[in-house]
Parts: structure tokens; sequence; C-alpha cells
């Protein structure tokens, strides 16, 4: 029954230097892990950051070319029929006003029925959003 598994766990055979070797089996020992887990673990934070880096990359190319504008923002934001409120985990940009948010802010991701990047608000247009139109209109008078 050991093929069994909840876990569909695989393994992944590669050729090392024997001075990487080195290095992770006294690293291991440091952390007081296994070898295979140290690894596993450098792994999956390596690929979080360079999804991390893409992200940013990408909200900053947009920015730096001019899409941050106003017809741009109301585009990416028209397919959005509701919106979540979450604490970030990692930062983000505002998708109306593009004000950083940061790690640990209270934000609200776009949810929508087609596949793309997420879009998030920060709690200033989130309470825009809360304003009905009326009301906005009599309070710009």
């Amino acid at each position: 029954m050991r093929h069994h598994r909840l876990r569909q766990e695989r393994w992944l055979h590669t050729r090392i230097s024997g001075d990487l070797q080195e290095a992770l089996k006294r690293e291991a020992r440091r952390r007081r892990t296994p070898v295979s887990l140290l690894v596993r673990n450098v792994l999956e934070g390596a690929l979080d950051l360079v999804e991390d880096i893409v992200e940013d990359s990408l909200a900053i190319a947009r920015r730096s070319r001019g899409l941050g504008g106003s017809a741009h923002r109301a585009e990416e934001l028209s397919d959005v029929y509701g919106w979540q409120e979450l604490i970030l985990n990692r930062g983000a940009v505002c998708g109306r006003c593009e004000t950083a948010l940061a790690s640990g802010a209270e934000a609200h991701r776009g949810l929508r029925d087609r596949p793309g990047p997420p879009v998030f608000l920060c709690a200033t247009c989130i309470g825009r959003l809360r304003t009905p139109a009326a009301h906005r209109k009599e309070n710009a008078s």
C-alpha cells in the first residue's frame, strides 16, 4: 500500500558538483532537516521569488509605457463583477489609482470570469465604489 500515498510526490534526479553537495549537507545539518527537504524548500522559494519578480516587472513596465492611464485602468476593471476583501501576503498596486499596497495591507481583489492577472483596489478606491454615483455628484457640486 506504499504507492497509495495521499501526496503525489515525484523523484527528481539531477547532477550537482561536489562543492554544492557539501554546501547542501552543511546547511541541512545547520537547520536540522533532511537534505531532500532543504532542496525542495529552496526550489519552491526560488519559484515563488521568480513569480513575484515577473509580476512586479510587468506592473512597472505597464506604468513606464504610459499604459497606466485612466482609460486603460477602466478597461482593466470593466469585467470585474465584484471585489473580495483580503490581507495581502505580498505587495501589489491599486488597479485604479496605482497606490502601492504593501504586504500585510488590506486590499480588495477583483473577481472576474476570464483568466488574467489579478487586479486589486486600495481601501480609498473601494470606498469610492461604495458611495452611490448620485451622492458623489451632489458632493461635487
